[in-house]
């Protein structure tokens, strides 16, 4: 694997636009990966997370815009560079011919890798190497293509959809191969719509709407912009309750000594206005990612 400072960005997408004719797929979409990092690029099918890929690795040719990995445009990057970064499309098409390792190995070749993992890979997934191409089913083929990311330890990784097609279990084993690779200093960009995949792999994301970058930030930062739900057990019914008139607070109800509502912003006023009563449980019902998600929809 190359090497940066640990906060660097190891990934800038600046301004990257492409339209097909007159039809938008992504404008002015803009974000940057650290190293080390895991980003979530979020959307629904259709969105331009795939647009903004391809677009990315001068796959398709975009209309404006430009994107730097290790600090370079594509164009300038080495063979060296250009082998420590992996691409894992949404959909990919294998020589159904080989098997499974006769298509690995070839790849490898390609990328003159030092290191190779695929059959430790392969036995994680339990994935039959042996078997050709064109007699697996499609979870199998999405197998082979996460081998395909990883077994040569890239420095960058960008998966597209990964785990479509795999079972639960695989799912997690993927995220732990993930999580592995990362930990080694694999920076990796992944784009899903399978939103409690990226809560669990990504501390940053970007939402992306309609071709365009709607939000880009920390999900504990996202989290904190969204409206929570709170349920207050007092000792006894509280008198004189001025929780209604705070900033932010709604949906207020109070059962005798049970108290719930909703709120966004600050807690301080909160926690001030509950200073002189006794409180049994305080319980905050944190939003998930899904429901932040279905804020910006």
């Amino acid at each position: 694997m190359t090497s940066k400072t640990k906060g660097e960005n190891i990934i800038e997408v600046s301004n990257l636009t492409k339209f097909y004719g007159k039809t938008k797929g992504i404008e002015n979409v803009s974000f940057d990966i650290k190293e080390g990092e895991i980003f979530g690029l979020m959307g629904p099918n259709g969105a331009g997370k795939t647009t903004t890929l391809r677009s990315m690795l001068n796959l398709i040719q975009s209309n404006s815009g430009e994107t730097k990995i290790f600090s370079k445009t594509l164009l300038n990057l080495s063979k060296i560079e250009m082998s420590n970064i992996s691409y894992l499309p949404g959909e990919f098409e294998m020589y159904g011919n080989l098997t499974g390792k006769e298509y690995l190995r070839y790849l490898s070749n390609l990328r003159n890798a030092k290191t190779d993992n695929t059959n430790i890979l392969a036995e994680r997934l339990e994935l039959d190497l042996n078997k050709k191409i064109k007699t697996l089913s499609k979870g199998n083929k999405q197998k082979i293509g996460i081998v395909m990311a990883f077994m040569n330890n890239p420095s960058v990784a960008i998966l597209d959809e990964p785990t479509s097609g795999l079972d639960p279990l695989k799912q997690q084993e993927f995220q732990n191969i993930v999580k592995e690779h990362n930990d080694e200093g694999c920076s990796i960009l992944l784009s899903s719509h399978i939103l409690h995949e990226i809560e669990e792999l990504c501390k940053r994301v970007g939402i992306i709407k309609n071709g365009n970058i709607i939000a880009s930030e920390k999900i504990i930062d996202l989290k904190n912009k969204t409206i929570k739900k709170y349920e207050i057990n007092f000792d006894k019914s509280p008198e004189k309750l001025q929780i209604s008139k705070i900033k932010g607070v709604s949906n207020l109800n109070i059962d005798k000594n049970i108290v719930t509502f909703s709120m966004q912003g600050n807690v301080d006023n909160l926690i001030k206005s509950l200073a002189k009563y006794k409180v049994n449980n305080l319980r905050i019902i944190e939003p998930d990612l899904e429901e932040i998600f279905l804020t910006y929809y």
